[in-house]
């Protein structure tokens, strides 16, 4: 089964304002007949690798196969077996707390990275909107996501996992 991926309203305005003001600095640094842009070119030499890492690393949908789950990114797919799940359940962001970054983009693309949190510690969140969230506890891990139809997801998952333990 496979859950798609969809950008929530922010996410959709912070990637599109980034890339445009990217593409208004670029035009910017073509276009700068005195060659002393020093300041874009820094500014470029970071978004530009900053906007494809985050959309490579972003969730293109979520699936389920007959050993675990995908959340299936441009690069680096990520895997989760089911024998590794001790626990899975639909959360808000409200019972997340108050979460900080560890290593992380908060809005382009998505909500990506390793991220700590005062109400379930450290964890990855590999989502793509802040509704649907679902936590996945291994004995070792946590990621949150964010499928479509995220009760249908737990649903689907609970019933798998149960019937493999």
């Amino acid at each position: 089964m496979r859950y798609a991926a969809t950008l929530d309203g922010n996410s959709k305005i912070m990637t599109n304002l980034t890339i445009i003001i990217t593409l208004i600095i670029l035009c910017r640094q073509i276009t700068d007949v005195n060659h002393e842009a020093v300041k874009t070119s820094i500014l470029l030499i970071v978004l530009i690798p900053a906007i494809v890492v985050a959309a490579c690393l972003s969730p293109r949908y979520y699936k389920i196969t007959a050993e675990g789950l995908v959340i299936q990114r441009a690069l680096f797919p990520i895997t989760i077996l089911f024998d590794d799940i001790v626990r899975l359940r639909s959360i808000t962001e409200e019972e997340l707390g108050t979460s900080s970054r560890m290593l992380g983009i908060g809005g382009i693309f998505g909500y990506l990275g390793t991220y700590r949190s005062a109400e379930i510690g450290k964890y990855q969140r590999w989502c793509t909107n802040r509704e649907n969230l679902v936590l996945i506890e291994s004995h070792s891990r946590k990621w949150v996501i964010s499928p479509s139809a995220a009760e249908d997801f737990v649903k689907t998952m609970n019933g798998i996992i149960n019937v493999a333990k």
